[in-house]
């Protein structure tokens, strides 16, 4: 009998698979980056929309004003529309613009979505205050989902306090929309 002297010359060696798969992948890596892209920014709008109808829950099981409002940690509140970097709730009795103490904030949310998704509520509107019933009067407010200056979705309170989510029919510039 024979032995052959390189046994494993008759293996299948995964090399040429390998080089397949790897082209075949980079071939599709662009789709999948908007795939991506797009499962952040919903995402973000579901941990948002969740965060805001637990916010109002809260006020009508404690009985008192809860404030939700964008904030880079610290325990304040920031004097823009952004929303991206986190934001803070607190009991909120006497109506203020920001937490009285430590003892009132509730909870402090950082960094809660990717560096490449942006939250930005609409002008005019930099908080929102639940009152005892739910209500949260005054306008609209409006939280945009964007990534890479394309809107993805919107997060949307009435003054009633109920919270919805709405996504474009078409692709839509996150600039045109707001």
């Amino acid at each position: 009998m024979r032995r052959d002297p390189h046994p494993d010359s008759r293996c299948l060696k995964p090399w040429p698979a390998w080089r397949h798969w790897r082209s075949s992948l980079a071939l599709r890596l662009p789709g999948f980056r908007g795939t991506l892209e797009r499962q952040r920014a919903v995402a973000a709008m579901h941990l948002v929309s969740t965060q805001l109808a637990h916010t109002r829950n809260t006020a009508i099981t404690r009985r008192m004003p809860v404030t939700v409002c964008p904030s880079r940690g610290g325990g304040r509140c920031l004097d823009e529309p952004d929303w991206s970097a986190g934001w803070l709730v607190y009991l909120d009795p006497g109506r203020d613009g920001q937490p009285t103490g430590p003892d009132r904030v509730l909870r402090e949310v950082r960094h809660p979505v990717h560096e490449t998704v942006q939250l930005r509520a609409n002008s005019g509107r930099l908080l929102l205050r639940y009152q005892p019933d739910g209500r949260s009067g005054g306008h609209n407010l409006t939280l945009r989902a964007c990534s890479t200056g394309r809107l993805y979705g919107e997060v949307i309170v009435n003054n009633t306090g109920r919270v919805r989510t709405r996504r474009p029919e078409a692709a839509t510039s996150c600039d045109a929309a707001g």
